[in-house]
């Protein structure tokens, strides 16, 4: 196979058409920063804010940016997974590929649904608009069959596929590259798993083109604290930088801290002025932060998209400031990601404050509908 290395993976576009909320008229969400007086032509967000009331189709539109990167893994994940789906959808990317030393800006559609593209990028508009040399091609079917792909488009999916289940051997995604969307729905409870525990290789852990991380628990397979446990086995260095960030990020100032799992127990604790305590003790909200933070720092990849479906949710307002705050400067440290959340709150669009330009982040956002609660 030939070597392909990959950088400055971003969405452009999301164009949805008989999906969800979306069934009159087909809709395209261009995914740039905001425009100003000193930048006419922003470049693609990192920083990109969804606002909507519910049933408005913000989780719609996360839902189908991660499925249609779930058709691509095997078997296929996500919204658009299975024979009977009829929901048209494509998402365009640009990246940096370099393929056997020879290097190109590259867009790529991956879209499901219909036998051609949604959105068909002439020459003009693939030099101009994507600012690319070349045009990539993924045309894939709910059962994970790829249908319709071009030279570039069939190296890439054929890498996906062979590095699939590949484990990490660095945290922050440092040893693996080829892109990935982890997904956060709006339901990230921490639940305590009721099963044996025993050191085992976490079932997620290792490389897949889309993953999503919900409520956590009660299995142990693909539970947070087993992934803690199999970074404290392994022993290389990761657990310390994983805790060290946590601590940073999180407690830092807050009387608390996440220690290394327990080897007699298989559990980890959080140490606080009343003493150690389970997981299961933290409050809803630092519960979910905890599983934002361990999650992307373990699975992500150097061309990752993080989707956060109403980043609010289980957060005291405190709570959710401090998560926005991490989140950026978890972008300025790597930036090789993307955020990408939503939101119905009207606190959060005063923080986010997008005419405000910020070192290391280009902000981006969609209104759907007025009246934003």
């Amino acid at each position: 196979m030939t070597d392909l290395t990959i950088s400055d993976w971003k969405l452009l576009k999301l164009t949805l058409d008989q999906t969800g909320p979306f069934q009159e008229t087909v809709q395209t969400i261009n995914f740039t920063g905001v425009r100003s007086k000193e930048v006419s032509d922003p470049p693609p967000a990192n920083l990109f804010m969804i606002l909507a009331k519910n049933g408005h189709g913000k989780t719609t539109i996360l839902e189908s940016i991660h499925g249609l990167f779930g058709l691509l893994s095997t078997p296929p994940t996500g919204r658009f997974a299975g024979p009977t789906s009829r929901e048209r959808v494509q998402a365009d990317f640009r990246a940096t590929w370099t393929i056997g030393g020879k290097t190109l800006t590259v867009l790529l559609s991956v879209w499901t649904g219909l036998d051609a593209p949604l959105l068909d990028w002439a020459p003009t508009m693939l030099n101009d608009e994507a600012q690319a040399s070349e045009w990539a091609t993924i045309g894939v079917n709910g059962s994970g069959h790829v249908f319709e792909a071009n030279t570039l488009g069939k190296l890439l999916i054929e890498s996906i596929r062979s590095a699939q289940g590949t484990a990490p051997t660095a945290i922050f995604g440092e040893s693996q590259e080829l892109p990935t969307v982890l997904f956060f729905p709006a339901d990230r409870r921490l639940v305590a798993p009721n099963e044996v525990r025993s050191v085992t290789r976490p079932r997620d852990f290792g490389y897949s083109p889309a993953q999503v991380f919900g409520s956590d628990g009660p299995e142990w397979a693909t539970s947070m604290d087993n992934l803690l446990v199999w970074l404290e086995w392994l022993d290389d260095g990761r657990i310390e930088t994983l805790l060290k960030f946590v601590n940073d990020e999180m407690f830092d100032g807050e009387g608390k801290a996440l220690l290394p799992p327990r080897r007699s127990d298989l559990r980890s604790y959080i140490s606080a002025s009343s003493g150690e305590h389970p997981l299961s003790h933290l409050s809803h909200g630092e519960r979910a932060l905890l599983q934002l933070y361990i999650r992307v720092a373990s699975h992500m990849t150097r061309n990752t998209i993080v989707l956060i479906d109403e980043i609010e949710t289980h957060l005291h307002s405190k709570w959710m400031n401090l998560a926005y705050q991490a989140l950026k400067r978890l972008l300025v440290r790597n930036p090789q990601l993307s955020i990408i959340f939503s939101t119905h709150s009207r606190e959060l669009v005063k923080v986010f404050d997008h005419h405000r330009q910020e070192a290391g982040l280009v902000k981006g956002g969609y209104l759907i509908e007025e009246g934003i609660a």
